[in-house]
């Protein structure tokens, strides 16, 4: 989960107000008004021999007041299964994270590995949340993709050089984005999404809501099973937020507390590897641990910063390969997706410590930031849902938010220097929440009673949506189930797990709940050896194992879930 797709946060404050606090517990939680809208579905193309039909339909600006003419539409995709007698033609709905993560690209790219996850019974279904991809309106801050362009190709990010340029567009920018959408943009929430959802419930004739949601789509999981738990028949978060710092916290202190983690376990693995590694080559001898290995790593990242290397290819092409090139854009993103990034990352990073710096130029020069920070959604949700953002916020002025960002905690040595232009948005933020959703997390509150469990799943090691987050939120869902997959990454299908997906299957088919204690194995190696299987164990799998087992390897490679914003991008 990162900011603008959001790939850059901000650490999350502190809590709501003793005042805040004392509303959450005396309102129960609002309820919309809801809508039942019409829907046609029309053929749209096929998934491996799967019927695929699209739709629209229209829900209110404000669920909770529908009476307003002003709507979104809403666009769905489903793939119908070819055997639902199973669940009586149920349909589970998906959503890849975000915020801003179009549904329908989902689907079209991960449907026919997914509908082998979860089998013929299910048909799967998603959608682009309002103001995302294919909805309308969409989410914009700039009339023209070439104003948003310009805005992203000169943007700030020393906290403590660029503070005053970075609170003049912030304060520019939230002007920018409530003057476009104008009264439709402060609608633009999970509260209100989490309600567009029962509105596609009740289009497709189905009282009870299945769901699986990775990254952000666990703050909307969470937050739907909040307000309508007795709605809730199978619910699947996987990859999972802090749902009170979300909401709560001006910047998100739990988000990156394993960030550090995945970065060892990438140098471990690599170590462990030997000659599938290609770092461990590096050195006139070989290293002697792990440690030694990172230790040279970091020692290079140190001088990296003090004096960043130039790369001249041509007139055209040159620039220079820097400590933030490096640590945001090549290994950053690699602790998201370790199955098939961290042979490559690993192969760059050899050629820049042995003084070859032109790969790592070429794949990592461009902000993968700045691909994510394009998509505004982010920037809706995230202000919009958080509240303590605007008037709120606990600080306000360059100095003062410079002071709050310049003495963070270091949550991690790699990437928390990073942090900070975040809060420059958000206490600059003009539209006023609308929603009145307080999220309920034990011990606080009591457990929330859903009508029938949720379950929880977690890698061990997660660079943005740590494991405790998913323990808080497990303890937070009365009798909930649980699964820590054994392993480094953002979300379980960032790795390939036989035992992770036959969990997953039994909860939605039988409704077995995997107690608090279960855990998950991997069947794959970070660094396979290139002229082996990367499947540990394939000689004894049955043919079915295999097929399934496949399908993992398919979705951890081709990686569909939307990054989380726990490292805000720069202010654009």
């Amino acid at each position: 989960m990162w900011s603008h797709g959001m790939e850059l946060t901000a650490l999350w404050l502190a809590m709501a107000s003793p005042c805040l606090a004392a509303i959450a517990k005396s309102q129960p939680v609002q309820q919309p008004l809801l809508s039942k809208p019409a829907v046609k579905w029309e053929g749209c193309g096929d998934i491996n021999n799967h019927t695929v039909e699209c739709a629209r339909i229209d829900v209110p600006m404000n669920h909770y007041n529908p009476s307003r003419e002003k709507t979104f539409s809403i666009p769905l995709i489903r793939m119908l299964a070819t055997n639902t007698s199973a669940t009586g033609g149920k349909t589970i709905l998906l959503n890849p994270g975000g915020p801003g993560g179009s549904g329908v690209n989902f689907l079209w790219r991960g449907g026919e590995n997914l509908n082998k996850i979860i089998g013929e019974g299910f048909n799967l279904l998603s959608f682009d949340p309002r103001g995302v991809n294919g909805s309308i309106p969409q989410a914009f801050c700039y009339p023209t993709p070439e104003q948003r362009a310009e805005k992203i190709e000169s943007n700030p990010w020393n906290l403590e050089f660029e503070a005053g340029e970075m609170y003049t567009r912030a304060e520019n920018k939230a002007k920018a984005c409530q003057d476009t959408m104008g009264e439709l943009g402060a609608y633009i929430d999970t509260p209100q999404t989490a309600a567009d959802m029962n509105s596609i419930l009740d289009a497709i004739g189905q009282e009870k809501m299945y769901y699986w949601g990775f990254s952000y789509g666990t703050t909307l999981g969470q937050t739907y099973a909040q307000m309508f738990p007795d709605r809730v028949e199978r619910l699947i978060i996987d990859g999972v937020s802090n749902l009170d710092e979300w909401y709560n916290a001006f910047f998100f202190e739990e988000s990156l507390v394993d960030a550090d983690n995945v970065y060892a376990g990438f140098v471990k693995e690599c170590f462990d590897a030997k000659d599938n590694c290609p770092l461990n080559s590096i050195g006139d001898k070989p290293f002697e641990s792990a440690a030694s290995l990172k230790s040279h790593i970091d020692d290079f990242l140190v001088h990296l910063e003090e004096e960043p290397i130039p790369v001249y290819l041509n007139n055209s092409n040159y620039g220079a390969v820097t400590r933030e090139s490096i640590a945001l854009n090549a290994i950053f993103p690699a602790l998201y997706k370790p199955f098939p990034t961290w042979p490559t990352l690993a192969k760059n990073l050899a050629e820049l410590l042995k003084g070859n710096a032109t790969p790592a130029f070429q794949a990592y020069s461009d902000s993968w930031v700045a691909g994510i920070i394009a998509d505004e959604t982010n920037d809706f949700v995230i202000s919009n849902d958080n509240l303590k953002s605007g008037a709120a916020s606990p600080v306000h002025g360059v100095k003062a938010v410079q002071n709050y960002t310049m003495n963070l905690p270091e949550e991690s040595k790699l990437v928390t220097r990073y942090q900070g232009s975040d809060a420059y948005q958000r206490a600059s933020w003009s539209i006023k929440t609308s929603h009145k959703f307080h999220p309920h997390y034990y011990p606080e509150f009591p457990r929330v009673k859903t009508a029938y469990p949720v379950l929880v799943i977690s890698t061990t090691y997660d660079p943005v949506c740590p494991l405790i987050s998913a323990k808080k939120a497990h303890n937070s869902f009365e009798g909930a189930g649980f699964i820590e997959q054994k392993s480094y990454g953002h979300c379980s299908l960032s790795m390939p797990s036989l035992c992770t997906a036959k969990h997953v299957r039994s909860y939605l088919y039988d409704g077995k709940l995997p107690d608090a204690s279960t855990t998950c194995e991997i069947n794959g190696e970070y660094f396979p050896d290139p002229n082996k299987s990367s499947v540990l164990g394939e000689k004894i799998l049955s043919q079915e194992d295999a097929k399934l087992l496949a399908s993992l390897q398919e979705l951890a490679s081709a990686y569909l879930i939307k990054n989380q914003p726990f490292l805000r991008g720069p202010v654009v």
